[in-house]
């Protein structure tokens, strides 16, 4: 374990030296920020010794232990996974409550040997595209507010849609617990009495943001489907099937829309 990075990094086909809170999101899923706060307060031991310095590297044949659960180092090659989420499964790696993951969607030889986690959240009865990777950069830059990545979804809704109603679904609202919660875009793709369909895109989507809006306006979510982040494509994917992607289809998150 080095505290300083060195003028030059060891690598030898996949393995080479990391910088501990980047180490710690490729192989648990969390953010890089939430790995800072991890290693601030000493949930990190590396070598039998704890580790608060966020300027830790992690070296080849250091053993890494966070919460007591041990961290193999294993540098493995990216995998990137698109899915199509059904209603009824939480996005998370593991349950505590009994619920169904997304992960058990995933053939175990797709999972083998690989530290794959969800690329942020689409709640328990949204479905449509969601990423899974072990890839912890491509995470960060996908799920963190400062680059941008739009989130487009379809919504079907029970209600009366009035131009005023649709003006105020635009200007967005602010609660005391979420702050501002305002789309990027709204469009209404179909109308008819009592129901329609939205298109709407979010750029810093909060926790279910779409059903918070919605609900507030005393509106019935019928269903909510992610359909794009960025310029990738749910297209025609069944619903609980996956395909694996190269990193160059998966990076099309981070393009725009192809009808921007």
């Amino acid at each position: 374990m080095i505290e300083k990075k060195p003028k030059t990094a060891k690598k030898s086909g996949l393995t080479q030296d990391l910088r501990l809170n980047k180490f710690l999101a490729a192989r648990t899923g969390v953010s890089r920020r939430e790995a800072d706060a991890i290693i601030k307060e000493g949930r990190v031991i590396i070598n039998g010794k704890g580790v608060k310095n966020l300027a830790t590297f992690v070296n080849t044949g250091d053993e890494v232990s966070f919460d007591g659960k041990k961290i193999v180092y294993k540098m493995e090659p990216p995998v990137y996974i698109m899915l199509n989420k059904p209603q009824g499964y939480i996005t998370a790696v593991k349950s505590e409550s009994g619920f169904k993951t997304v992960m058990e969607l995933i053939k175990k030889e797709t999972l083998s040997h690989k530290h794959i986690f969800p690329v942020g959240r689409l709640d328990f009865m949204s479905e449509g595209l969601l990423l899974l990777t072990n890839d912890g950069d491509f995470t960060y830059k996908a799920t963190h507010p400062k680059f941008n990545v739009v989130k487009s979804y379809i919504v079907e809704v029970k209600g009366e849609l009035t131009d005023e109603l649709l003006k105020k679904i635009k200007k967005g609202i602010s609660l005391e617990e979420t702050g501002l919660m305002k789309p990027q875009n709204v469009r209404v793709i179909s109308k008819k009495q009592a129901k329609f369909i939205l298109s709407i895109d979010l750029s810093h989507g909060k926790n279910r943001e779409i059903r918070r809006l919605l609900e507030f306006f005393n509106l019935k979510i019928i269903t909510l489907k992610r359909v794009a982040i960025g310029g990738l494509y749910i297209g025609d994917l069944p619903s609980g099937q996956y395909r694996i992607l190269n990193k160059k289809v998966a990076e099309l998150v981070f393009k725009k829309k192809i009808n921007e």
